[in-house]
């Protein structure tokens, strides 16, 4: 016979001992998992592979549906197998020593106690078919949430759940789940549960079968090693630096924005944001090491417009950036406006945008008012083509670079840190360095890297720090700086823009020189910008 469970309503681990009991019974993390759906809208819990925490997740959906009038559960994930196979068959074992007290009928992957109160779980490939699941009490589990796309994710925060948990492995480093440990976490109660919190290694409860064992650990150490991304995250439960085909690690990219953190200059010193003169507060300069004044200022600028993507303008002096903005929805000819007036700010000398698919049309646009602008084309071929798949991606090799050697200097910026931390690149057989384009990143479900694509175009001009070879694919790198061989002080550039566009180019040989007026083909007019290695 069913019974009224409402007295349970904020009690999970009662309605689990009271109800469920023969079950099983939770241990202290399975606990906080419970107690936190209670407490808080969001909770996001990272575990280790064979802690439990799809087992609190199931009894979590059996007492929000037995305990509330009118409540719904949506329960999805990446495939329809983690669901129906993991959450539902741990719901049935549940279901099944409980049945004549609970008020539902156990389906494959529904349960329900009538038309206005059931758990549905299912997964789909497209966003738009999480919709219409609305209720007072409407409570969301995300199951593998670190493989979900965050365009469902984007979808399940549109149904406004009155609570919402994430469940899933520290297997990525991008994504809501890994964000709501990091850039995002003040919006989440975050749950870590590490191999050495279970009872199999705590000795709570006398151990429970089934969950990972010290025995486990060790032969998984021993298989990867203990720094391995794959140990970190399967057994401590934590996000490691990078993934093997990170571009670059979380800790250097934190690093350089420990570096760009501001703090007081000493009396006589030039401020921050002394640019060769003085620099408005909204251009967003940030302080120390301050930069020495005379080295010249560029812009890097990634061209959005409307929809998903943004655009975005980098300025950058020496191995600091002092500011990077992003704007919204915002036409092509206000983007102009902006550019204008933070080269006029900044004083910059050269401005370089992504001449692809919208940027063309700023470029020709900056040409028209006299802006000292350089177009780049981040598909096209690599100054150093034996190595690199296209410009693209040796400009971020040696973005990744001046991260891994300390060489950079950046604004504390999580929505940065995170296009960062998400770029990845393969290698081909041929040696060809190749960074993920745009595309395949949509296809993980992840936003246009649109600050990371400015910064990477504020670098295109030296000083360069006598990376490349252009001869050998990656010699030494990874190597400290200390340990690394002699190699020639040359890098990608461009040219620099004309003092005046109205002068005569100078003449001169060597290299990175402008071609005189009368060179074949030249007409009077500026030569258009090439790039170029700097010696």
């Amino acid at each position: 016979m069913t019974e009224d469970l409402t007295r349970y309503v904020d009690d999970p681990v009662g309605f689990v001992a009271d109800v469920l009991g023969e079950a099983g019974m939770p241990y202290s993390k399975q606990v906080e998992m419970l107690e936190a759906v209670v407490e808080h809208r969001r909770v996001s819990v990272v575990g280790a592979n064979g802690c439990g925490k799809d087992w609190a997740a199931a009894r979590a959906i059996l007492w929000w549906i037995e305990t509330r009038p009118e409540s719904k559960v949506v329960v999805t994930g990446p495939t329809q197998r983690q669901v129906e196979e993991i959450v539902w068959q741990e719901m049935r074992e549940a279901f099944a020593v409980a049945e004549e007290r609970l008020g539902g009928k156990m389906l494959a992957s529904k349960y329900r106690i009538d038309e206005k109160r059931f758990a549905i779980g299912f997964s789909t490939n497209k966003a738009c078919n999480i919709q219409g699941f609305h209720s007072p009490n409407l409570l969301v589990v995300v199951t593998e949430a670190h493989a979900m796309p965050q365009d469902h994710i984007d979808a399940i925060k549109r149904l406004h759940p009155n609570r919402l948990l994430l469940v899933g492995n520290a297997m990525t480093l991008e994504g809501e789940f890994y964000e709501s440990h990091n850039s995002r976490r003040a919006r989440y109660h975050r749950i870590k549960i590490s191999a050495y919190d279970t009872p199999n290694f705590t000795g709570e409860s006398g151990g429970v079968p089934g969950m990972i064992t010290p025995e486990d650990a060790e032969e998984l150490a021993l298989d990867w090693s203990e720094d391995h991304p794959s140990y970190v995250a399967g057994v401590l439960a934590e996000f490691p630096n990078a993934q093997e085909d990170s571009l670059v690690g979380r800790d250097a990219v934190e690093h350089a924005m420990e570096r760009g953190a501001v703090v007081p200059a000493e009396a006589g010193t030039s401020q921050p944001g002394d640019l060769g003169g003085e620099i408005p507060a909204s251009a967003g300069m940030t302080g120390q090491p301050n930069p020495d004044p005379n080295e010249p200022v560029y812009l890097g600028v990634d061209v959005g417009r409307f929809g998903a993507d943004k655009s975005a303008i980098c300025v950058r002096q020496g191995q600091r950036v002092h500011s990077l903005t992003s704007f919204s929805r915002m036409d092509t000819m206000r983007l102009v406006y902006e550019i204008i007036r933070t080269r006029e700010e900044t004083g910059a000398e050269a401005i370089f945008v992504d001449e692809g698919g919208l940027g063309g049309g700023v470029i020709d646009r900056l040409r028209e008012l006299g802006e000292p602008v350089y177009g780049v084309h981040f598909g096209g071929r690599a100054p150093h083509r034996t190595r690199f798949f296209n410009t693209r991606s040796e400009i971020f090799w040696e973005v990744r670079m001046l991260l891994n050697d300390g060489l950079m200097v950046l604004p504390p910026d999580e929505e940065l840190a995170g296009q960062l931390v998400s770029l990845r690149y393969d290698v081909s057989s041929s040696g060809q360095v190749r960074l993920e384009g745009k595309r395949e990143m949509r296809k993980r479900g992840l936003p246009s890297p649109d600050k990371a694509d400015a910064l990477a175009l504020a670098f295109l001009k030296p000083p360069s720090f006598g990376i490349w070879t252009g001869t050998e694919p990656f010699l030494d790198d990874d190597l400290p700086l200390s340990r690394r061989l002699p190699r020639p002080q040359y890098g990608i550039g461009y040219e620099l823009p004309r003092p005046s566009l109205s002068e005569p180019p100078e003449t001169g040989a060597g290299p990175g020189s402008a071609p005189p007026a009368d060179a074949p083909g030249d007409s009077g007019s500026p030569p258009a910008p090439r790039i170029q290695v700097w010696w």
